[in-house]
């Protein structure tokens, strides 16, 4: 009696797993959902500020602004920002170190960092499908000061290198 009832179980999960794949199977192919559009990530943020400060700590003007939101472009043209980088170089060589990440929302993260001993932090937003280093406020009231006053200012302050 023992192997009938082994048997009879057997039968059964054989009949519920050829069941659930003729039922798998036997679903019209038709029209599937549309796919979901990929939430943006923090490590795609990251990654984003990562090569931000590996462009800046490396002279790459152009590309490093060609990573900044359509807003933060207009405090500064490309040509002026490269032209300002070069007048009055600041230091190159030293690697900026991300040291925290925090999800403000499903667009903002906000990435802690410090280069040997400066530390800050900056915004990374999701805008028009693609993640965007943000400089900070302050940065950015500098660049609508004009090259000139800028390099200035910087030499005045001993930042240039």
């Amino acid at each position: 009696m023992g192997s009938g009832v082994g048997a009879g179980r057997s039968a059964v999960l054989v009949a519920a797993v050829a069941a659930a794949l003729t039922g798998c199977a036997g679903k019209p192919a038709g029209p599937s959902a549309p796919p979901v559009a990929p939430q943006p990530q923090t490590a795609q943020a990251q990654a984003v500020a990562s090569q931000e400060f590996g462009l800046l700590a490396g002279g790459g003007w152009a590309p490093a602004w060609s990573l900044w939101p359509a807003s933060a472009q207009q405090a500064i043209s490309a040509a002026d920002f490269v032209r300002l980088n070069t007048e009055c170089k600041p230091q190159l060589g030293t690697a900026y170190v991300l040291d925290s990440s925090t999800k403000l929302d499903d667009t903002t993260v906000r990435v802690g960092w410090h280069r040997g001993a400066q530390s800050g932090s900056n915004t990374v937003a999701y805008q028009d499908g693609k993640w965007r280093f943000v400089p900070d406020a302050s940065a950015l009231a500098d660049y609508r000061l004009g090259v000139d006053q800028l390099v200035e200012r910087r030499r005045a302050a001993g930042d240039c290198h």
